[in-house]
């Protein structure tokens, strides 16, 4: 929230600030709200909350929808407290709005002291009536992409007596299922709204990992994690004349394979649990965990279509 949104807040943006500040209860989570309306030089944080590790949650509260700006809001925050050691957060809070005695709240909420470690890591939470499609988009390619940093999104409901909290924006099917604008499964038949397939943009594709990939592809088994795929094309680049081939960094090549299998039937993109034992993994035999759709803490693979 910027200075002058926080100095002008809308009597209803207020109310569910303060029924989030007085009871948040986020799936799977106990977190202590620590901040509100912290001052940053990224803006101001909503709500600044802490797990029992240590771990700060800023969060980012929208009375409507969140845009896909409110994805630079958060990450700007996090920016701007990322430095921030054990003494420097417990400062921070102590001159904040809540004059929050940081040692002995978490020791009361927690049961045990505040770690040695604190703010080594941040979770970054948008709560929102609805979560623009654009948003939820550049969530889960966030998520694909292995950004160090968790985005969670979630849709409040104001019920007579507490703002409940959905998750949503989890995977590809999540958001084609409409989690972030509340068109789920579960909604009366009447208000469900199909959402239309998104067509991607056709990438050119380029030459010399075309190659690579039509020269290799034979060597590999019916199932390939992109990591594998991307080590096998860096040990390709290393066999090839140094002024022929120019080297191109993951992001690329996973744009470029994933185009280059779009292009027949021969080849699916899925995803598998992200394990270590499977990071760089080539098999004849996909493990169970694979799914044909985009999900949290799953890494890119590829496998081969059946011989029919």
């Amino acid at each position: 929230m910027t200075a002058l949104a926080a100095r002008h807040m809308r009597p209803l943006e207020k109310d569910l600030e303060d029924d989030l500040s007085a009871d948040l209860s986020l799936p799977g989570q106990d977190l202590l709200i620590i901040g509100r309306q912290v001052k940053t030089v990224g803006g101001f944080i909503d709500l600044l909350a802490i797990d029992s590790t240590g771990v700060v949650h800023i969060i980012e509260l929208k009375l409507n929808v969140a845009s896909p700006s409110a994805i630079s809001q958060v990450l700007a925050y996090r920016r701007a407290i990322k430095w921030l050691n054990r003494e420097a957060i417990i400062r921070l809070v102590g001159n904040g709005d809540l004059k929050i005695n940081l040692v002995e709240s978490f020791r009361r909420h927690f049961g045990h002291p505040l770690p040695a470690t604190v703010n080594e890591s941040q979770t970054l939470v948008i709560i929102a009536k609805s979560i623009h499609t654009l948003t939820a988009d550049s969530i889960l390619e966030l998520r694909e992409e292995g950004y160090p940093v968790p985005v969670t999104t979630f849709r409040y409901i104001r019920g007579s007596d507490a703002v409940r909290l959905i998750p949503c924006c989890r995977n590809d099917q999540n958001v084609e299922e409409g989690s972030h604008t509340g068109t789920t499964q579960s909604a009366p038949p009447n208000r469900i709204i199909a959402l239309p397939k998104r067509s991607r943009r056709r990438l050119p594709i380029d030459e010399d990992i075309r190659r690579f990939w039509l020269t290799n592809v034979q060597g590999f088994g019916a199932f390939a994690t992109f990591s594998f795929i991307f080590e096998r094309y860096e040990d390709w680049v290393g066999t090839q004349p140094a002024n022929g081939i120019q080297r191109r960094n993951k992001g690329f090549v996973g744009e470029q394979v994933r185009a280059i299998t779009d292009e027949t039937n021969e080849w699916s993109r899925v995803w598998v649990d992200r394990r270590s034992d499977l990071a760089v993994y080539n098999t004849i035999k996909p493990p169970p965990s694979v799914r044909t759709y985009r999900a949290d803490n799953h890494a890119v693979a590829y496998q081969r279509a059946r011989e029919t």
